[in-house]
């Protein structure tokens, strides 16, 4: 993982240190300051590196197709497609891409959901996410280690709002306490893992190859890693 990253990581850790200790009534003003921050790192590394608008693009779509997928399933609960959608574009465009397109889909969906002091949270789990599988690119990942990894981002989306809600809403805080929390997402989190893997499982590697070929045809995204 390299030092753009590791900025990303610590700047996304900072904004919810602060929402806990400011409390939450400033959701938006540190969501948008976590989208600002992290468009500042992204677009200074952009600034130094042969990009194109393509590139910019690529980035728009994959968020739009996040955004628009989690808003069809709106209506059945955990079943969201989004974490698959941003496995796959951050697979080909890097960690640091990754982890914007991420965020950028928490914000951006809760146009429609609703934000709230949840929002950076999200924000945060999301960009995790993309990072982590943005450290795939160019890497021939086996189809049983894609899937794999897309049952855990389920679960790690799950345990950082867990986080949230425990810190936010639980007390007192108990080992009690926090077991009951995470056994009342625990449905919800299985849910979204598996409809991640079963997804992964059957077109992951056929978007994959669907995203490198787009990639190579406009040569983008060749100086992230």
């Amino acid at each position: 993982m390299n030092r753009k990253s590791i900025s990303l990581l610590g700047l996304a850790i900072l904004v919810l240190a602060l929402m806990a200790v400011f409390s939450s009534k400033n959701y938006l003003l540190f969501s948008f300051g976590f989208l600002i921050l992290t468009l500042g790192i992204y677009f200074w590394k952009f600034e130094k590196s042969p990009h194109t608008s393509r590139e910019i693009v690529f980035i728009a779509i994959i968020c739009a197709l996040a955004v628009v997928g989690r808003i069809i399933f709106a209506a059945i609960p955990a079943v969201k497609p989004e974490l698959f959608i941003l496995i796959l574009g951050a697979i080909v465009s890097g960690p640091e891409t990754g982890f914007l397109m991420g965020t950028i889909i928490a914000l951006t969906s809760n146009m429609y959901f609703g934000q709230g002091a949840w929002t950076p949270w999200q924000m945060f789990a999301l960009g995790l996410i993309g990072l982590i599988s943005g450290l795939m690119l160019k890497k021939d990942i086996s189809t049983w280690k894609l899937v794999l990894w897309g049952f855990l981002s389920g679960f790690i989306m799950g345990w950082i709002m867990d986080i949230y809600y425990i810190i936010g809403f639980v007390n007192p805080i108990s080992w009690q306490s926090i077991l009951a929390s995470l056994a009342a997402s625990f449905y919800f989190d299985v849910v979204h893992a598996i409809f991640t893997a079963v997804l992964l499982l059957l077109v992951g590697k056929r978007w994959i190859k669907l995203f490198g070929n787009y990639q190579q045809k406009y040569d983008l995204f060749k100086n992230n890693n």
